[in-house]
């Protein structure tokens, strides 16, 4: 596998060169005193609960990338603004609705919008910077717009899929279709914004396109790795938050696949009811976190970002970026897909 950077210290320029035009971007497309304006602003991080100014937790990893391929195939960053600040927008509208639909409470340290409005006003709200994201995107073109709008169909039905696999059995190839289009699309799309803006060829376009599908298929499998290996900051071992929510992630998938007979129709059975609580849970968490351990499923899991990193890595070589800006994005990449956090 290609060296690369590993570790927080490259949550770096990328990720931080942009963030306060991103940041003033959204606080313009959330302007307003009407209710659910303020609800948005909440969801984003611009406002804690009593509509104070607050300094959001979010990252802006999309927004950023959009700016960057921008800038760096030969844009104008003020150009691309509208398409970065819109598929932010487009993401915080998927997170409103996701919430919902998995019952969390939490989201980036703090109550999930509907815990604060109710679930009928969140949805309201999600429909509204869903709105906000499309007319945002077409101040940089109707090219963007449209570029966003198909990201959005794949993004729903990547969730709908996500649902569906709750209640099915689920093999690893159906996964990673679930995740190109539940992960994967928002993140293609940032790479695709940034070169619509920057008027790329239609060859430059495919590449960013291919670059994004790799990055976002290393992403979401890491997401998995941590969202049950991951360690709780506060508890210091790992939360297995994916499997007390019986979520089908890549691991437990892999699981599956590895399991026959009397212990594959038991896991099934555990899969198909609810999480219990307290001493019950942890039992049942410990039993198949020891199971994937045993059958060596983190490894499979870290085989397979290894792969799509490398192929996002030789995918970036394709970009006409000159090296500094090569070594910039081969670092977010890394970063991206060996985060521990």
């Amino acid at each position: 596998m290609a060296d690369v950077t590993k570790g927080r210290v490259v949550e770096q320029d990328v990720l931080t060169a942009y963030r306060d035009r991103v940041e003033r971007g959204l606080v313009q497309a959330l302007d307003g005193n009407a209710p659910l304006r303020s609800l948005l602003r909440y969801h984003i991080g611009l406002e804690d609960e009593g509509g104070r100014p607050a300094s959001t937790p979010a990252k802006f990893l999309r927004p950023s990338i959009v700016l960057f391929v921008a800038e760096e195939l030969g844009g104008d960053a003020d150009v691309a603004l509208p398409s970065a600040v819109a598929i932010e927008l487009m993401h915080g509208f998927s997170l409103i609705h996701d919430d919902i639909q998995d019952q969390d409470r939490v989201r980036r340290g703090r109550p999930a919008l509907w815990t604060i409005c109710g679930i009928e006003q969140a949805i309201n709200a999600g429909d509204l910077m869903h709105a906000l994201a499309i007319e945002t995107a077409l101040r940089s073109s109707p090219d963007a717009a449209m570029c966003l709008l198909r990201a959005a169909r794949e993004m729903i039905e990547g969730q709908s899929l996500d649902l569906a696999f709750e209640r099915q059995d689920v093999t690893a190839d159906g996964y990673l279709t679930m995740i190109d289009r539940k992960t994967g699309a928002l993140l293609r799309c940032a790479f695709e914004l940034g070169g619509v803006a920057a008027g790329v060829d239609s060859r430059v376009r495919s590449s960013l396109v291919a670059l994004g599908n790799a990055v976002g298929r290393a992403f979401q499998i890491k997401d998995d790795v941590l969202g049950i290996w991951g360690s709780d900051d506060v508890l210091g071992k790992a939360t297995g938050s994916d499997i007390r929510r019986r979520k089908k992630t890549l691991p437990v998938v892999l699981l599956f696949a590895a399991t026959a007979g009397d212990d594959a129709a038991a896991l099934r059975t555990l899969y198909r009811r609810s999480s219990p609580e307290g001493e019950t849970a942890a039992a049942e968490l410990a039993a198949i976190v020891a199971r994937l351990d045993a059958l060596h499923i983190r490894d499979a899991c870290e085989a397979m970002i290894d792969r799509y990193l490398d192929l996002a890595l030789r995918r970036a070589r394709e970009l006409p970026f000159d090296a500094a800006a090569r070594t910039r994005m081969e670092r977010l990449i890394g970063y991206l897909a060996r985060r521990e956090r």
